[in-house]
């Protein structure tokens, strides 16, 4: 059971999950229903793309060959593949508003650019605070835009407001994350918020991030999610910023992989809750 956790875990099929939820949640909170097709090619898609970034990044900074590389991460390389199929699959049941799925593409591109083996491409490493965001946007158009088919000039309020709110808990996501990662990014000559701003920065810039959070939960609260939505955002909220004041210390693989990973899940538990009693 200990080897099947971590397998999930190591192999991204927990974070493919996690995003899945977070698209069932927009669902919720915009009082729009959600395709399971959609949920589906959420998960496959996310999947896909953290096996494959992995897989690059293992070939990029290391001394695999290509055909060593398929020896050592035959398990990657089996979920990846599986991963592939089921977007495909997933996609051909749906009918996509394409320039949100073009927009995501785009971003997980350009996410990847500073990791691939080519040595014409390292400028590409100093973008500085790129990364971050990248991954933020990229995370909060796959679970709010994709999941409600809504085109970023067709958004409605709430769905304006979710948009943003969901941005700027990626980004306290991210931030932790790039804080994580800092010798290893400074190593590889890659560089995120975590490598370009000194520690206080990245402590006001928290607080400035959190700080938004809660205001355009309160503003979503005014549009009509409720009450008791209003309290378990908010709760998901300081709960992350005191992941983050825990990860100032030096923690394990579980906190980073189940812990502020899963926070994206328990948020979407409680929201279902509070949806489940209310109804």
């Amino acid at each position: 059971m200990r080897r099947l956790f971590y397998f999930i875990l190591s192999h991204s099929i927990f974070i493919a999950f996690c995003a899945s939820a977070l698209s069932f949640q927009t669902g919720l909170l915009a009082r729009i229903s959600v395709n399971c097709y959609l949920l589906g090619f959420i998960f496959f898609a996310t999947l896909c793309g953290y096996n494959a970034y992995w897989l690059i990044s293992r070939y990029s900074f290391s001394s695999f060959t290509l055909r060593s590389l398929f020896v050592a991460a035959s398990s990657s390389i089996f979920v990846f593949i599986s991963a592939l199929v089921g977007t495909l699959f997933c996609y051909f049941q749906l009918n996509f508003v394409f320039i949100n799925l073009a927009i995501a593409v785009i971003l997980f591109v350009l996410y990847l650019l500073p990791i691939l083996p080519f040595k014409n491409l390292g400028w590409i490493k100093s973008v500085g605070i790129l990364k971050t965001i990248l991954l933020a946007f990229a995370w909060t158009i796959i679970t709010t835009l994709i999941p409600l088919q809504v085109p970023l000039w067709s958004m409605k309020p709430l769905i304006s407001l979710l948009f943003i709110h969901r941005l700027l808990f990626m980004l306290l996501l991210c931030i932790i994350f790039d804080s994580r990662d800092l010798a290893i990014d400074k190593i590889r000559g890659l560089h995120s918020m975590a490598t370009v701003f000194n520690p206080l920065l990245i402590h006001i810039l928290i607080v400035f991030i959190f700080t938004g959070y809660m205001s355009v939960n309160y503003f979503m609260l005014e549009e009509g999610i409720g009450i008791a939505h209003f309290i378990s955002l908010s709760f998901i909220g300081l709960i992350t910023l005191i992941m983050y004041i825990l990860s100032l210390q030096k923690r394990g693989y579980l906190f980073y992989y189940f812990g502020v990973d899963g926070l994206m899940f328990f948020s979407t538990i409680l929201t279902g809750l509070i949806e489940y009693f209310e109804h």
